[in-house]
């Protein structure tokens, strides 16, 4: 399918960009819009007005596309707290997680960075992979020194 969202993707977008990758359509392609784009039929639009899959009601994207999917695995629930951390505590920088700072600080950081959106959520895809994989080793005992 084809996902449209707003253009200067950061933190709970590249990570629900992610997610869709991952954990929904493994074909999806982006596009990267203006937020007053009128998305087409064959579009899915994300954090877009009038979308479905827009941040409300105190949950992240990310949350609302583990709800409207179903995703039941353990790691991404790990993640979608962090995320929800993250985007919490936006303004006030106050986190309730340790890693929610850091993670905030290389997601957010890549936009900046980067030549363009396409870029920016390549390389978001790399620190999500890395975060998945951290959370699940941990999860089955690895300790990291």
């Amino acid at each position: 399918m084809n996902w449209v969202t707003r253009i200067k993707p950061h933190v709970d977008r590249c990570s629900s960009l992610w997610l869709i990758k991952n954990f929904v359509d493994s074909e999806a392609e982006f596009a990267f819009v203006s937020r007053d784009y009128v998305w087409k039929e064959n579009e899915i639009p994300l954090v877009l007005p009038g979308a479905e899959l827009n941040p409300q009601k105190g949950k992240t994207t990310f949350e609302l596309i583990i709800q409207k999917y179903e995703i039941k695995d353990k790691i991404i629930h790990q993640i979608a707290a962090i995320i929800h951390d993250i985007e919490q505590a936006e303004e006030s920088e106050m986190y309730n997680f340790p890693e929610s700072n850091g993670i905030f600080m290389v997601l957010r950081g890549i936009e900046p960075s980067s030549p363009n959106d396409q870029e920016t959520v390549n390389i978001a895809f790399t620190v999500m992979n890395a975060i998945y994989s951290f959370l699940q080793k941990k999860s089955q005992g690895e300790k990291f020194t």
